[in-house]
């Protein structure tokens, strides 16, 4: 894998200026014909977080990021959802919770720098821009937002270097047993009776808070079955795949139920990660949610 310079980036960033009056729009428009899932990522990431304008400064760098990227290495294989969702874990594992570490600010970025995909200077360039915006920049952007637009933006890079064909999606995870899913069910027994005392509950609909327990309670059981995984361990690529094949083809059940699998588990979802219940809760709860989109 090539590694991008400084010369690189100059080169390419003079040439962007050359694709219409809105190179950035016209650039994104291309980016999406050939990596549709990492922009419907752009979009969807921290969809209950980021305000319009950090919405705005995550998509430009990262569109700066991928022309970058193919003026110097070529035009990368589509990357899918699933791939850009195991990259985003990655990361989140390695950067989780910087304020409860002893970590000051800029060692967290000196490790988005140097890890990962293996492209520092791009790196060091992309932060750069998030972080010296101009002076007279009008947008809105909270400080402390910065650092989850530049992790999105890194997962982006790490997606475009990386080979998904190389990517083992299945994890080592072990041996099933009966103690370890009595455990679960319990842990997830446990977070329902809080769920269901909370405001987050309340706002869902009739049916769909009359059916809410059987669907956590199999929903639970399913992630523990199929994947072994203990609710501190639940993905966002797992938890869509059991809500989209595994509990419509397992349970039989109304049409109604079905309807009310995803509303329920996204309330359940941002109910868990106030409470911090479950580490990937947030991000399982966007992932669904752009499901519910027919994303």
């Amino acid at each position: 894998m090539k590694l991008i310079s400084e010369s690189d980036i100059d080169t390419a960033v003079e040439r962007m200026g050359s694709f219409g009056t809105d190179p950035l729009g016209d650039l994104f428009l291309r980016m999406r014909e050939e990596q549709a899932d990492l922009c419907r990522y752009l979009l969807e990431a921290d969809a209950d977080e980021f305000n319009e304008d950090e919405r705005d400064l995550l998509v430009t760098i990262s569109v700066v990021a991928w022309f970058i990227m193919n003026e110097i290495m070529g035009q990368a294989p589509p990357k899918s959802g699933e791939f850009l969702d195991y990259l985003l874990e990655r990361n989140l594992d390695r950067f989780e919770d910087p304020d409860d570490q002893d970590q000051t600010a800029d060692s967290f970025f000196d490790e988005l720098i140097t890890g990962g995909a293996g492209q520092p200077i791009l790196m060091d360039f992309l932060i750069r821009l998030a972080l010296n915006r101009p002076g007279d920049y009008p947008g809105v952007i909270r400080d402390d937002h910065v650092p989850s637009i530049v992790m999105h933006v890194k997962t982006v890079v790490d997606a475009l270097a990386l080979d998904e064909g190389e990517w083992e999606p299945e994890e080592a995870v072990g041996e099933y047993s009966d103690e370890a899913m009595v455990e679960a069910q319990g842990v997830v027994s446990k977070m329902y009776d809080e769920f269901e005392k909370s405001g987050i509950f309340e706002a869902l609909g009739e049916g769909e808070r009359r059916d809410a327990r059987t669907i956590i309670t199999a929903f639970g059981e399913f992630m523990y079955n199929y994947f072994l995984l203990m609710p501190a361990d639940w993905t966002a690529r797992r938890a869509a795949e059991v809500c989209v094949e595994i509990m419509p083809r397992k349970m039989r059940e109304s049409r109604e139920f079905y309807a009310a699998i995803r509303p329920v588990l996204i309330s359940f979802m941002k109910f868990a990660s106030q409470k911090g219940k479950v580490p990937r809760a947030a991000r399982i709860a966007e992932r669904l949610a752009g499901l519910i989109e027919g994303h």
